[in-house]
């Protein structure tokens, strides 16, 4: 039996608590990266415990943390001297599509459903207005940024190096008749992680590989720029492909390429963001995780619009804790009933 608490046992829990509250309140703008980093830590550590076997736990936890790195600084290096080389290019499609929607306002001013080319040049403006605040606040922000992912790594490091010593110290200080109903949660917790990462991570780079042979034959220039814009894309779910494939569908139009816009309809969208993000995302999320891909979106995208990119994370994680404690109860319901009848069946039996 638990003995109970004196109470210089509730003053030191009490002392800890407000100790543990007040730091959360003080680094609370990096609680997002402190998410992050701890999410990533779960995917990551079967990795460490490989590495472990052939040198020491620290080592095996720098070399995992630095591999991250590497990959992270890597594929943004790609990203970023991909998209600048090709921004004369992507400058000249804008202007191409901008001057053919002019052309066609121009064709359309002279109707009676013409909008005022004033409120045009007003709305223009403002969007370029809002563009430049937001572009100004990144730059105004990098400093922070920078603070935010040196702490993203060293957390990263701390969660790979300390992660399994800290669940099994949690879960040995747990009565027995919640063990189960935690294990069940982590094995939760751990397949949803893995189909938020791993998952989105393969299906971006099955996008991108089958991009290239797509716009390679549809004979548009900037293969690989293409490629990597729909890899991009293929990150935010269902919506980000068909943005893509839309843009595109209008620069063939503005053009007056006919056949390229027939291929980008009946080829493109198909094969290059329905077949990845409506039929691999989900086949490959239902291989690990253990709840249903709609449920999954909407975990993705009520996570997104409530708490920002950490709900990216976060939504799907508790839509798994949601379902994985309904699964829970339902169990416990049953044994519970069983229970009973079993002892209802007993009592009837000896009864006269």
């Amino acid at each position: 039996m638990t003995p109970d608490l004196t109470r210089l046992d509730i003053l030191t829990i009490a002392l800890v608590a407000g100790i543990v509250i007040a730091a959360t309140l003080s680094f609370w703008p990096l609680l997002g990266v402190l998410i992050l980093s701890s999410s990533l830590a779960v995917v990551v550590l079967p990795l460490q415990r490989r590495l472990r076997a052939k040198m020491n736990e620290e080592l095996a936890a720098a070399v995992t943390t630095a591999l991250v790195l590497v990959a992270l600084v890597s594929t943004v290096f790609f990203t970023v001297s991909v998209i600048y080389s090709n921004i004369d290019y992507l400058s000249e499609i804008v202007s191409l599509i901008v001057g053919w929607i002019r052309a066609a306002y121009a064709d359309f001013i002279y109707s009676e459903m013409a909008i005022p080319p004033d409120l045009v040049t007003d709305w223009i403006n403002d969007q370029i207005g809002r563009f430049s605040e937001y572009f100004g606040t990144i730059i105004r922000s990098l400093p922070f940024l920078i603070v935010q992912f040196i702490v993203f790594f060293l957390s990263l490091f701390m969660f790979v190096l300390r992660g399994d010593a800290i669940r099994t110290e949690f879960v040995g200080l747990l009565p027995d008749r919640i063990v189960s109903a935690i294990e069940r949660m982590s094995v939760m917790v751990v397949d949803t992680l893995y189909a938020i990462y791993v998952v989105h991570i393969a299906t971006s780079v099955l996008t991108f590989l089958l991009a290239l042979p797509f716009f390679y034959f549809l004979g548009f220039d900037h293969v690989v720029f293409y490629s990597l814009m729909a890899a991009l894309f293929q990150l935010v779910p269902i919506l980000g492909p068909s943005f893509l494939m839309i843009f595109l569908a209008i620069y063939a139009l503005s053009m007056g390429d006919m056949r390229s816009l027939a291929l980008l309809v009946v080829i493109g969208y198909p094969v290059v963001c329905a077949f990845p993000d409506i039929y691999l995302r989900p086949l490959m999320m239902g291989m690990r995780a253990s709840i249903h891909p709609v449920l999954m979106w909407i975990g993705f995208f009520g996570g997104l619009a409530v708490m920002g990119l950490v709900g990216f994370i976060l939504g799907p994680l508790f839509v798994a804790l949601v379902v994985s404690g309904y699964h829970i109860i339902i169990d416990e319901l049953k044994g519970a009933r069983d229970d009973v009848s079993g002892e209802g069946g007993e009592g009837g039996g000896t009864a006269p």
